[in-house]
């Protein structure tokens, strides 16, 4: 998650925070960690799925540069809990793609609206969202896609 400073008189903003939780270089998948099973709840036929973890370890980098390519400040070390919950069934899509150049994947997929809250503490900050009934989102989609090992040729 990133924080901006906005500037006066413009519509251009700086970055002040920016929180994510790998560490400089990162180790495996960028701005990925695992969470536990029980911290997502999907219920697809519904369009229903839920994503809420509690003080996830996290570090404030101050900007993407900084996070990126190191050079900067040490990061600060934080936490972050958040919930999402995505909400039901304007349109339902089923693919499939069998052309290798594309890698092949099928899915079924779902779009519906979300809303998100989260807060944050680093070092001596804490951030805050607004409630999660306040939020609102322009896209929002759920599914469940077989891809590489889990859609082999002719599948």
């Amino acid at each position: 998650m990133d924080v901006f400073q906005p500037r006066a008189g413009s519509q251009a903003t700086d970055q002040i925070h920016d929180l994510n939780p790998t560490t400089f270089p990162p180790l495996g998948l960028f701005w990925t960690l695992q969470i536990p099973d029980s911290s997502v709840k999907v219920e697809l036929s519904k369009g229903e799925a839920t994503l809420q973890a509690t003080d996830v370890p996290i570090f404030d980098y101050g900007d993407i540069t900084n996070a990126l390519f190191g050079g900067g400040p040490p990061p600060i070390p934080g936490i972050v809990s958040f919930k999402i919950v995505w909400r039901g069934v304007q349109q339902r899509k089923n693919i499939r793609n069998t052309d290798p150049t594309f890698g092949g994947f099928a899915g079924e997929f779902v779009r519906n609206s979300a809303q998100m809250e989260w807060n944050a503490t680093v070092g001596d900050l804490e951030f805050v969202s607004d409630p999660l009934s306040t939020s609102s989102t322009e896209f929002a989609q759920i599914g469940r896609e077989r891809n590489g090992a889990f859609f082999p040729p002719g599948s």
